[in-house]
């Protein structure tokens, strides 16, 4: 069933039938507040951290019935008939249904029962608030009377410990009708967490344009007893009760009372938010009670997410790929970098960041926003302890307090390396940060950037087992590897691999800064673990994935159960330690045992039963998450190693399979068409093989737009410049981009006129040919036009 299309012109992806096989939702956002908005208005909000400051309650499951949400609901006094513009929760028949998702906004405009209804969800750009702008048309002749209702439900605070005991959280709720401001606020009376109390920061609060002529703060008198927001009580009497509520479920109801004459349409505001105090939140109830200016905020809002997404744009032969490529990727890769895995419409939630998310997140970022990475940058340097481990998350309360993880410390030379080709500003490694001081090591100090790139580099080269590879301890890149080396013998061999990588850049690092000395000892190491990884870690047809604290090998051929993995043979070739003869037959392996129709497996067979020594990967149902799903952030490691070997059209290949807008069937592919899913599940499973799950909050997301820009389009960056390097389809015989770098602004035509699938043959700068294929930065504010004909 078709469910949607894309609107090119408009941006927006158009859904034309409210029944989705999941809620296909859009991210709200500015940099303090975020609002995840599905297509009939369902989800939740929270301020500056989804874990702490949760504004609508939300649960892990709600996505399986979208509710609750943000909803506006309609009574006609005359005939009695009362229904939700937003389909939801009432979901009563309606005439007509779009959604709209935009970038920055989404509009729901359903018509029934003679009146149009339209509802524009945004999040203005500095305000930490969300504006509803409501169009109510009557469609009739007739002179009619409405009572309108805006709902949301509170949460109010810490989310987790609100799933943990609702029951007590809930005693600490306080929200009330305030006659000044005119608008329902709400607090809890303080934030507790396993006895550290804190104050709790703020007021939240939903306001409107109108008079309100009643209100509810209590949800059992809105709902009534033994009822629920599909079919509210509240709706049935002429007036709200006017409850305030204290220590019990809370919600947010306003009631307005108007008539419209025949074809007339009427414009109502919705203003929910949370802010310092009373008088900040008087000032934007103010600000947004005035239609013109919540129209001008929109068209605003429009412009910015446009000219952010656009400043990179393609053109190709595809145009699903050119769809994601100029809207939906970069905007993704936006809400990525702006709140990491946390605000998930399926899971997490958690307070703050993930480390190594937030460097994976912004290494892509650098092309968009450099300046934002850069203070990233300073940001994970400050959570490297002198021991060279790093706090695994952080959040508005500070570094977390989680042990560390040996996976951790080899990731943030990549995203110091990915800078600095992007901007070439070496100057950003002697910036100096402080080292982390917490009860994992309370040495203090500070260093430079790259003086705590080498200690993180030194740890996980001082951390290593019995077969001289990286200890993996509670996991590596694989987070459900979490139980084969917690007694602390066990080793990951991809975080060998990712190892070398990350030491062939600390070298190139270091000769930057002229530190040849440092240089070569990171390339010695890089040699001696290529070396060891090379005896020690293969198979005779692929690379093992890893060694138990036991000493046992996993991911080999010995095993009954995840014999060959796929990540150590992507790594292999990614970080350039293959020998030759071998690369034959690591390749076959995965076509033979990885490769399925919706992408290559995580790893093959599946576990069928949990394995104590391995961790909770084995606990996940065949084909499901970390226990063999297709992980599309792991298909894009492989899409590159495919890339680098100069087999493009395999890439290719790969990369439609795992492609939002390519799915073929989505009553099983279920998640949004625009944005890329964290794994389609894989072959294992009886009968979910090519659905997606968890969309939207993926590293995937970052890789993609490395593999459009600088493998596939060839404009990769340097230092010295940026090489150009196509690696396309051999069907594609003309392609465009156009890539900002470095103060000019590059207009890049390629012709592909024998359907090779890489090599250069000639390339053209305004119109003279150059030797090689280094342009150099011209620094000049200008745009420049490049003509690459590909060729041997």
């Amino acid at each position: 069933m078709e469910y949607g299309h894309f609107d090119e012109k408009n941006q927006e992806y158009v859904i034309t039938n409210p029944a989705t096989p999941r809620p296909w939702i859009n991210y709200l956002t500015n940099e303090d507040y975020c609002a995840l908005v599905s297509h009939t208005g369902g989800g939740y909000s929270f301020y500056k951290d989804c874990g702490i400051n949760r504004i609508l309650r939300w649960g892990p499951s709600n996505f399986l019935t979208d509710r609750p949400g943000r909803y506006v609901y309609l009574k006609d006094l005359v005939t009695g008939q009362y229904w939700s513009l937003n389909w939801q929760p009432m979901r009563r028949e309606l005439d007509f249904y779009e959604g709209r998702h935009g970038l920055g906004y989404t509009t729901i405009t359903t018509k029934a029962f003679g009146v149009t209804g339209e509802i524009t969800y945004f999040v203005p750009r500095k305000e930490p608030c969300e504006i509803w702008k409501v169009r109510i048309k009557n469609d009739t002749r007739r002179k009619r009377r409405f009572h309108l209702y805006g709902f949301i439900e509170w949460l109010i605070g810490q989310y987790f410990l609100e799933l943990r005991i609702h029951n007590v959280t809930t005693l600490y709720n306080k929200v009330w009708w305030d006659g000044e401001a005119k608008a329902i606020l709400g607090r809890k009376s303080a934030q507790w967490q396993e006895g550290d109390i804190r104050p709790f920061e703020g007021l939240v609060f939903f306001g409107s344009n109108f008079k309100v002529d009643g209100y509810e703060c209590l949800k059992t008198a809105f709902t009534g007893r033994y009822n629920d927001i599909s079919n509210p009580d509240g709706l049935k009497n002429e007036a709200l009760g006017n409850s305030n509520c204290e220590g019990e479920d809370a919600v947010g109801v306003l009631q307005h009372n108007f008539g419209l004459d025949g074809l007339q349409e009427k414009e109502f505001i919705f203003i929910l938010g949370q802010a310092e105090n009373k008088d900040k939140v008087k000032e934007i109830l103010n600000k947004y009670q005035d239609i013109i200016q919540v129209r001008k905020e929109l068209d605003a809002i429009r412009k910015d997410w446009q000219e952010k997404t656009s400043r990179i744009k393609v053109e190709t032969p595809d145009k699903d790929f050119n769809i994601l490529v100029n809207t939906w990727l970069p905007y993704q890769l936006y809400i990525n970098n702006l709140w990491n895995r946390s605000p998930s419409y399926y899971h997490g939630g958690g307070p703050g960041r993930g480390y190594r998310g937030v460097v994976q997140d912004a290494e892509s970022l650098a092309a968009f926003e450099p300046q934002s990475v850069r203070e990233t940058i300073l940001k994970l340097a400050s959570l490297v302890r002198a021991d060279g481990t790093n706090a695994v998350n952080y959040s508005l309360w500070g570094p977390g307090d989680a042990p560390p993880m040996k996976g951790q410390t080899i990731w943030l030379a990549y995203l110091v390396s990915e800078y600095i080709r992007e901007t070439g500003d070496i100057g950003v490694l002697g910036e100096k940060a402080p080292y982390l001081v917490d009860k994992w090591c309370p040495k203090e100090g500070e260093g430079t950037v790259i003086e705590h790139i080498y200690r993180e580099l030194d740890y996980t080269y001082s951390h290593r087992g019995a077969h001289g590879l990286p200890l993996i301890g509670r996991g590596d890149w694989n987070d459900g590897l979490d139980a084969c080396g917690i007694k602390g013998k066990g080793e990951s061999v991809m975080l060998a691999q990712a190892f070398v990588g990350s030491l062939k850049v600390a070298s190139r690092l270091a000769a930057l800064t002229e530190d040849l000395k440092m240089s070569q000892k990171s390339k010695d190491r890089a040699e001696e673990m290529t070396k060891i990884i090379n005896e020690n870690a293969w198979d005779g047809e692929w690379y093992l994935r890893g060694f138990k604290d036991t000493g046992e090998a996993f991911g080999s051929n010995r095993n009954k159960e995840g014999k060959i993995f796929l990540n150590t043979q992507s790594w292999a070739i990614l970080s350039d330690i293959v020998p030759k003869k071998r690369l034959r037959l690591l390749l076959e392996s995965i076509d033979k045992y990885l490769d399925s129709d919706h992408g290559p497996a995580l790893f093959y067979p599946t576990y069928s039963q949990y394995e104590p020594s391995l961790g909770r990967a084995t606990m996940f149902a065949p084909g499901t998450k970390e226990n063999g799903a297709i992980f599309c952030h792991a298909a894009t490691f492989l899409i590159v190693a495919y890339l680098m070997l100069g087999y493009s059209n395999k890439a290719w290949q790969t990369l439609k399979k795992i492609m939002p807008n390519k799915q073929k069937d989505y009553e099983l592919y279920k998640m949004e068409p625009y944005v890329f899913s964290e794994y389609l599940v894989g072959p294992s499973h009886p009968y979910l093989f090519g659905e997606g799950a968890f969309s939207w909050l993926t590293g995937t997301v970052g890789w993609v737009y490395m593999i459009v820009t600088e493998w596939m389009l060839g404009v990769r960056k340097h230092v010295e410049g940026i090489r150009i390097d196509p690696h396309l389809p051999s069907s594609w015989k003309k392609c465009k981009i156009r890539r900002p770098f470095r103060e000019a602004i590059y207009q890049i035509e390629i012709e592909n006129p024998k359907g090779i699938e890489y090599g250069v043959k000639e390339i053209y700068v305004d119109g003279k040919r150059i030797e090689g294929n280094l342009i150099k930065p011209h620094r000049d504010g200008k745009s420049h036009k490049v003509r690459v004909v590909m060729g041997k």
